[in-house]
């Protein structure tokens, strides 16, 4: 089987688990001052606008069925008006015709040269770049990459010659206090945390292999965790949340707890696979709906007056 399309399947059938989310309680305010039509939800991320403090992030691509997922997914984002990042545009480097959705974002690797990003980004006219970071996967795939020295003199470069928004994105084990600092002392200004609690690759990586090493599953911080340490660094950075957000009162969840956005994939993938694009449509509008309710249960006008009201069960 492809390996994109091993990744697939194993994401949508291993267990969700813990995310940190259920620990939390959001402050419920009995009789608000100011109505629905007095709630903003909108967002940002660098330059990019949004209108709703979530989107699609990255699943995948580079397959047939990746390459439709992708499509279906770019309907979706057009029907919403919610941003899309599609999966890594590695597969399409130094070729010609490319199925991967364009004036969005774009995903690459940390073990890819600064050039690559320049041609993808030249041939999609994205926005904004996720250069993401999979350590833990790399070191159980088969076929995985060993060269991590390079990785901190590419991001180097990827900085010093990309012009638009450079995203610092984990890929399901979260970030912790030193992986903050480093980022902060290379210039990085955006981190998706992306942490435990939705696709674990090293559990899929596991189930792809001959040997079985099931304790590097457990390894990482969940996403709450890596919020909890990034109010250290809330000056230094934009913070994306993601990693087994399940619905709208995780996303609110999330930006009480200090994101700046919240993104979604297996959710969301799991709702295109089972019941169809335009299922996943009504889904996210009804999420944006509930979204602004849950805003207006807490008293909040905007995410700035959210900031704060949730406490530890």
């Amino acid at each position: 089987m492809n390996r994109k399309d091993a990744h697939l399947k194993y994401a949508l059938s291993d267990a969700i688990t813990k995310n940190g989310f259920d620990d939390y309680l959001l402050e419920y305010i009995s009789i608000p001052s100011f109505g629905l039509e007095d709630v903003d939800i909108r967002t940002k991320i660098g330059i990019v606008d949004l209108e709703y403090p979530f989107f699609i992030n990255a699943i995948t691509g580079g397959s047939k069925k990746g390459d439709k997922i992708n499509k279906d997914l770019e309907y979706v984002s057009k029907k919403t008006n919610i941003f899309l990042f599609p999966g890594s545009y590695s597969p399409f480097l130094n070729k010609d015709k490319i199925s991967y959705p364009k004036n969005q974002g774009i995903n690459l690797g940390i073990d890819k040269p600064f050039e690559a990003f320049v041609q993808g980004i030249n041939k999609t006219d994205a926005k904004i770049v996720q250069v993401h970071v999979n350590m833990i996967q790399e070191m159980l795939m088969p076929e995985g990459d060993r060269n991590f020295e390079k990785w901190e003199e590419n991001l180097k470069e990827i900085i010093k010659h990309i012009s638009i928004p450079i995203i610092l994105k984990e890929t399901g084990f979260g970030m912790g206090r030193e992986t903050f600092i480093k980022a902060k002392n290379l210039g990085i200004k955006i981190l998706d945390i992306s942490g435990k609690g939705g696709t674990n690759f090293a559990s899929i990586e596991n189930r792809r292999r001959k040997s079985v090493k099931e304790y590097y599953e457990e390894i990482g911080y969940s996403t709450t965790e890596s919020l909890e340490i990034a109010k250290e660094f809330k000056d230094d950075f934009e913070i994306i949340a993601s990693g087994g957000i399940r619905n709208p009162l995780d996303i609110v969840k999330a930006l009480a707890l200090g994101a700046d956005a919240v993104g979604i994939s297996r959710a969301f993938l799991e709702i295109l696979e089972l019941e169809g694009r335009d299922a996943l449509v009504d889904r996210i509008n009804t999420w944006k709906k509930d979204i602004k309710n849950m805003f207006l249960l807490t008293g909040s006008r905007n995410i700035e007056e959210l900031r704060g009201k949730i406490r530890i069960k």
